[in-house]
This record gives C-alpha cells, sequence and structure tokens, in this order.
C-alpha cells in the first residue's frame, strides 16, 4: 500500500505512463517504475538510496536470455561464473566467491524470497522486472549484505486480465532459446492462474578437449514455473508461484602456456582448448516455493512471505588440468554434490496513508541445510592412485526482528530510521576418510600393503573439529537517512547505513588442509563490520523528459572479508599441494565512488539512456592475504596486500544504451544499440603475478546491436542481433598452474577463460 505523500506522485506517475515513450503524444515523458525496494510500493524518484531496474521490457529488448546477461544493462555490477559449478557476484567494488561458505557481499532475492547465487544464475524469462539494490542492506532486506541486494521478481497471475506470449531465439552459438506463458482469470475477479515455460542450449563456452575429444561442448536448461492468485476478498490477497530448474553444462577448461618439457602444445586463450583427460561438468537442479499473503486490516497492513528451496548441484573437476599424468588409470578428478534445503519466514506490519510517521516492523527467520558429498582422486609418486570422500555439512539459522519508520518533518523534509537485530546459529563439519586405492602401477605391486597403509594413516582428516563446528554470534545494523525535496524536480538525500557478515570457517574439501600451519586454525576466519556513508540526488528535468540520479559513497570496512582460490601449501615432502576450496581472510579495507545513471528522451522516437560508476577500493596498510609467493621454507605463504584493489573489480565501468525508431502505416522499424565498457582489474587468485599468471586483466569494451520490424501494437516483433559485435576476446578469468603441473614442469600452463565470442542470432516473438 502507498502512503499519502506517495498517493500524489504515483498518480502522476501514471498519467505520464499513459504517454510515455515509445507512444506518440503531444508530450514526450518518461514513465515511471513502480518498485518495491523498500517494502512499500514507490517510484525510484522517491527512493533514498541507489535503486536500478531493469523491467521485462528492457529484458526482451536486449535479448537477456540468462541471469548474466544483465550485467551489461548497469555499470558497477559484475556476474562472473569461472566455471560450472561457482558463480561471483560483485557490487560496488566488492565481491565473494559463493563457494567460500562465507556469507555474500549481495544477497540475492527471488520474488523477495532468500535464495543461493547459484540458483540465480540460471534462466530468465517471464519476468515483471530485476531490482538492484546498491550499499549495505542492514535493515530491510531478508539477509544483511555490505554490498547490495538484487530482487529477482517474475511476472504474476492476474484475477482480471489474460496474456501471453511465445518467443523464439536461434544463435550461431548453436543456440536455441524457446519460451512462452499465458495467464488470465480462473474465476473473474477473484482467482488468476500463469504458466511459463522455457527451453536453452548453446555452446557453453566453446572450448574443445583435444584429449578427450569433446569439440562441441554444451550447455541445456529447462525450467517451468505455475503462479496463483486468489483474491480472496478487497482486503486480502494471497499469490503462489513454483519454480522448477534444470541445467546441465559442459565445462571443459581452456589452457594457455607452453610445456617446459616439449611435449604438448603451446596454447593461448584464444585457442580455448582443454588438455585434461576428463571434461569438468556441472548440473543444477532446483525446486523453488513461494507464498505472500497481503491483508489490508483497517489502517495497518500486514505482509507474509513464505520461502522453500530444495536444490541440487553436481560437479566434476578435473586437477590436472594440462594432462601430465597422462595414465588414464591413475585418476586425478574430483566431484562433488550439494544438497540445499532452506525454508525463509518473513512477517511485516506497517501503518497506511500517516500523515507524520509511517512505520514498519517485521521479523524474519531463515533455516538452511547444505550438504555437500565429495569424492576426490589424487595421484602420487610413480602414479599411484588413491581416492578420498566426505561429506560436509553446513547448516545456518538465522532470525531477526527489525523496525523502519519514516517521519515527515515537513513538506519536504523526511527522516527515515531503520533498526534490526540479527541472530546467527552457524554449523559445519569438513571430515576426510580415506577410500581405497585406485591403481598402483606393476612394479610397486609388490609393495602394495605398505602402500595402501602409509597413505590410510594420514586419515581421517578432521577439517573442523568439534571446538570449531559450531559458531552463536548476533548483531544490530541499522539505516538513518534525511531527505530533502529540494525542488519540484530534485530531491537530495543523505544516508548511512551499517552491514555485517558473521564469521565461519573456509570449507576445503582436501586432506592438504593437514599441511596448514596451524591445520585448521588457518581457516577460521571473524566476523565482518562495514560503516557507509552516501550523499546523492535525484531528479526529472525537461518537463519529464530525462532523468538523472546520482550519489557519492564512502565505506569503511573492520574485518573485510577476502577470499582466494588457488593456493598452494608445502607437503612433508617439500612440494605444492592444492587447497582446493580456497582461503577466506580478513583485513581492514575502505571503498569510496561514484554513480550516475539518467535517460533522456530526444525525440517521440529516440530515447538514449546510461549509466556510469566509479569505485576505489584498497585494503588498508598491514593487510595481508594468503599466497603462492614464499620465504624459504614458509609452508603457507603470506603478501602483502595494503593498496590492493579490494576484491579484484574494475575501478570504472560504464553502459550506454540507445534506440531509435521509425513509425509506418501498422509497422516499426528499429534499432537499438548497447555499449558496456569495464576498465582493467587485478587478478585475486593466489598465483598472479606468479611465473605466467597475469597479476591483471585488459580493459575490456562490448557492443551489442539490434535491428527488427515490430507492429505498432506490439503483438508481433521479429529481430537481427549480434552481441560483442567486434568479437572482443580479453581474458577475464586466470589460475595458474596446478600442483601436477608444477610438479612435472615447473609450471606451464594456466587456466583462462575469455569472455564470449561474437554471436548473431534471430529472435521472433508474438505477444496475445
Amino acid at each position: 500500500m502507498l502512503n499519502t505523500h506517495s498517493v500524489k506522485r504515483t498518480l502522476l506517475a501514471s498519467s505520464l505512463a499513459a504517454i510515455a515513450f515509445p507512444s506518440v503524444a503531444q508530450q514526450l515523458v518518461l514513465e515511471e517504475v513502480i518498485v518495491t525496494a523498500t517494502k512499500r510500493a514507490a517510484t525510484i524518484q522517491e527512493i533514498s538510496g541507489t535503486v536500478n531496474v531493469l523491467t521485462g521490457e528492457d529484458l526482451e529488448k536486449y535479448n537477456s536470455l540468462a541471469f548474466g546477461d544483465i550485467e551489461e544493462q548497469t555499470a558497477g555490477l559484475s556476474l562472473l561464473s569461472p566455471n560450472a559449478r561457482n558463480s561471483t557476484i560483485a557490487m560496488r567494488g566488492i565481491s565473494l566467491d559463493p563457494e567460500a561458505g562465507a556469507s555474500g557481499v549481495v544477497s540475492v532475492f527471488w520474488n523477495d524470497q532468500v535464495i543461493r547465487t547459484d540458483v540465480a544464475f540460471s534462466q530468465l524469462y517471464d519476468m515483471e522486472r530485476i531490482e538492484v539494490l546498491r550499499g549495505p542492506q542492514g535493515t530491510l532486506q531478508g539477509r544483511t549484505s555490505p554490498g547490495g541486494a538484487i530482487n529477482l521478481i517474475t511476472r504474476g497471475a492476474d484475477v482480471l486480465e489474460s496474456s501471453g506470449y511465445v518467443e523464439a531465439t536461434v544463435g550461431d552459438n548453436d543456440g536455441l532459446n524457446t519460451q512462452a506463458a499465458w495467464g488470465g482469470a480462473i474465476v473473474d475477479g477473484v482467482f488468476g492462474v500463469r504458466i511459463a515455460a522455457v527451453y536453452d542450449e548453446n555452446n557453453s563456452t566453446d572450448v574443445d578437449n583435444i584429449t578427450t575429444g569433446l569439440d562441441d561442448p554444451k550447455s541445456e536448461a529447462t525450467s517451468a514455473r505455475l503462479s496463483a492468485k486468489w483474491q480472496v476478498t478487497d482486503e486480502l490477497a494471497a499469490s503462489f508461484v513454483y519454480q522448477y530448474f534444470d541445467r546441465e553444462i559442459e565445462d571443459p577448461k581452456a589452457m594457455n602456456g607452453t610445456d617446459s618439457l616439449g611435449e604438448r602444445p603451446t596454447l593461448n586463450p584464444q585457442d580455448t582448448t582443454a588438455l585434461g583427460k576428463t571434461n569438468d561438468y556441472g548440473n543444477l537442479e532446483y525446486d523453488l516455493y513461494n507464498l505472500q499473503v497481503d491483508w489490508a486490516i483497517g489502517d495497518l497492513e500486514f505482509i507474509s512471505i513464505s520461502g522453500w528451496t530444495d536444490s541440487d548441484k553436481l560437479s566434476g573437476t578435473q586437477n590436472d588440468r594440462a594432462n601430465y599424468v597422462p595414465d588414464t588409470r591413475s585418476l586425478t578428478d574430483q566431484s562433488a554434490n550439494t544438497l540445499v534445503e532452506a525454508f525463509s519466514q518473513e512477517f511485516r506490519l506497517s501503518s497506511l496513508d500517516n500523515e507524520f510517521w509511517d512505520w514498519m516492523v517485521g521479523a524474519f527467520y531463515l533455516d538452511q541445510q547444505t550438504d555437500t558429498s565429495f569424492l576426490a582422486n589424487t595421484a602420487v609418486f610413480g602414479g599411484i592412485s588413491f581416492y578420498s570422500f566426505g561429506v560436509i555439512p553446513v547448516d545456518r539459522t538465522e532470525w531477526a526482528l527489525f523496525t523502519h519508520n519514516t517521519f515527515y518533518l515537513t513538506d519536504n523534509v523526511s527522516l527515515e530510521a531503520g533498526l534490526r537485530y540479527t541472530d546467527y546459529d552457524s554449523f559445519r563439519r569438513a571430515d576426510v576418510f580415506f577410500g581405497d586405492l585406485n591403481y598402483v602401477p606393476d612394479f610397486l605391486l609388490p609393495a602394495l600393503p605398505a602402500i595402501e597403509a602409509g597413505i590410510a594413516e594420514t586419515f581421517p582428516i578432521e577439517g573442523v573439529s568439534d571446538e570449531f563446528e559450531q559458531t552463536l554470534e548476533d548483531a544490530v545494523t541499522g539505516s538513518l537517512t534525511l531527505r530533502y525535496e529540494w525542488t519540484d524536480n530534485t530531491t537530495v538525500y543523505g544516508a548511512y547505513n551499517r552491514g555485517y557478515r558473521p564469521s565461519g570457517t573456509s570449507i576445503n574439501p582436501t586432506p592438504n588442509v593437514a599441511f596448514l600451519p596451524n591445520g585448521e586454525g588457518d581457516l577460521i576466519h571473524d566476523e565482518e563490520t562495514s560503516d557507509s556513508l552516501e550523499i546523492g540526488f535525484k531528479g526529472r528535468y525537461m518537463d519529464g523528459r530525462g532523468t538523472l540520479n546520482g550519489a557519492l559513497y564512502y565505506q569503511d570496512f573492520d574485518g573485510y572479508l577476502g577470499f582466494v582460490r588457488g593456493v598452494q601449501v608445502i607437503d612433508d615432502d617439500g612440494a605444492p599441494q592444492d587447497i582446493s576450496g580456497g582461503l577466506i581472510y580478513n583485513g581492514d579495507a575502505s571503498i569510496w565512488g561514484i554513480e550516475l545513471e539518467g535517460q533522456y528522451l530526444l525525440t517521440e522516437n529516440w530515447i538514449a539512456g546510461g549509466a556510469f560508476s566509479y569505485t576505489k577500493g584498497e585494503w588498508d596498510d598491514g593487510a595481508q592475504a594468503p599466497c603462492n609467493e614464499r620465504e624459504p621454507g614458509e609452508i603457507l605463504g603470506s603478501c602483502d596486500i595494503g593498496g590492493d584493489s579490494l576484491g579484484g573489480e574494475p575501478e570504472l565501468t560504464v553502459s550506454l544504451n540507445s534506440e531509435f525508431f521509425v513509425s509506418f502505416s501498422s509497422t516499426e522499424w528499429y534499432i537499438r544499440g548497447l555499449y558496456k565498457y569495464t576498465d582493467e582489474r587485478e587478478n585475486t587468485t593466489a598465483s598472479a603475478g606468479i611465473g605466467n599468471t597475469r597479476a591483471t586483466f585488459e580493459d575490456t569494451q562490448v557492443i551489442n546491436v539490434y535491428t527488427g520490424l515490430r507492429s505498432s501494437d506490439f503483438t508481433w516483433d521479429i529481430s537481427l542481433w549480434a552481441k560483442n559485435l567486434l568479437d572482443s576476446d580479453e581474458v577475464n578469468f586466470e589460475q595458474g598452474p596446478d600442483s601436477y603441473d608444477i610438479d612435472a614442469s615447473g609450471g606451464s600452463y594456466t587456466q583462462s577463460n575469455i569472455q564470449a565470442a561474437r554471436t548473431i542470432g534471430v529472435t521472433a516473438r508474438y505477444n496475445f
């Protein structure tokens, strides 16, 4: 529900929407979008904070078929999937790999329900909008986070009108995406449903494996969604959404380097060629259930949001990426299966239409149980291969009480104050057990009993002992904002926000943890707190034809949670061994930045928009991170990172878009473009800058172009498009040589990913 202050503006927005672009009217005005970023319906201009919105129409216009595609439509947001198992979200220059096991810097929600990052990285279809909230979330969102939040909002059922569409996309990346949706009233004004589905396939990363013979890797995904709405009375409504998703990806790892032994080919990242004797893969399947109840009780509004997630993620990884143990009987791969069950419940009670004080109180509960089982095959001296296995449970229960209040001090000045208390109860274990020998060369068979006994005596390994398996902690976070309507067109604000992430343990499914200097103690990390100050403005100018929003922010971190992959530790024989799960570490840091976003309706046929983000995040003096650069006799390297970039994110990003169309009697021809610039950034892997592993990634520029013909009433649309038109192929991820490579050749090959190659395709859509 809207308060009276918002009602006046919303009525204005509604009138503007009726004559908004691309409609031709006497007055050119940009449409305002209603969002729920603050748990109340409001326009972007009414929110005292940086919020970017991608509507369903935006996603359709730029052929955004997967979650990662939305990165190109905004600045200061990075969405990276270096492999089929791991995905990273970064905002305002800070990031964390979700496989680290720590709370992420950006929380993700699906219809206001907390979801894991890997669930978010799936197909986009039949979407209402995506809201991107920047800065610490310490009051209203279901989970506290220091960087921001993303809420994916699907199109819901309608109890009055029916609508739907069918769409097909074909691309030269062996791509095929088909999707359809229909919704309408079953009982007019009382009960409605909507069904939607998508099928998507493409050539994955387009990496060929010359060892296995795979020359046509494939990614295939299927998803379906059922939505229902029951308008029980004028004051009471209930909505239900269920979504199913299943994806399988072949993901061989591309190599870059020259074999010092002279036995393997010289490769560069643009060759997109793998050498491993098995292919990496990733399969993800999940079910999402969401139930929302909205009840207006006199002058109050009660909202209940119940969510359930059930996901299953299976992956396989080849640890001998350059095939330095070529005997197929000497296994060097590992597999992991992660099962997640999560239940969340949120209740909110808020006032309606108060003149001086609008308040909201609420409670939140989350119970998430994660179980990862793994099997790791390891090759040692002479090609001996054995396997180890284990189960890693990581469970967390959170409950929170929160309040958010808005005081309308004058007609032009309002004060917002929020407070949240959160209680965390975390449990984790990491136990590794010896399985059996896979293979022993014939010449070592006489010593088989001794070999087996020697390996077995190093197990079991207690990755997390009883002392560290449970953590109990709590935190108080909140926000304070002063908002001033400076003119009829411009509003300015100043805001303080506090963020928090709890302590925990790095999860490492490897026996090599035993070689760490302090064993399990090197896996423990402390909590993180942050304080942020932000000043900004929101404006609509040129009689509603243009918008410009901006913000300047500073955020100070106490114990920022960094994460590094590719860490190696020296074993008892002096050889480097992988710590496969990576390590979380703490260090003080700070970040400041500037953000601008705007749109302008140049003519009734031409619109342009853009976003700019400059972020400067650095580790404070004295900060240390695990690395692979060691002093003589040092088991685990520790590097001074004071002054280094925080999170390895680019300082400058720019996104520009424009569309121009020409009308005929019953059709319109259009052309649109999308440009994204990403500044150079540091490589944060543990081997960055060592040997052949690059320390920085070059800046990138990506241009997408679209042209097509559509009916004037938008019933049908046919478009021809090219993504990454200039076929930019810069490296965007690189990890140093693995332990097998180092042991055999001194380290010849890195794993290097490049951005997706130019793709040309056609999309046809029919709305009904």
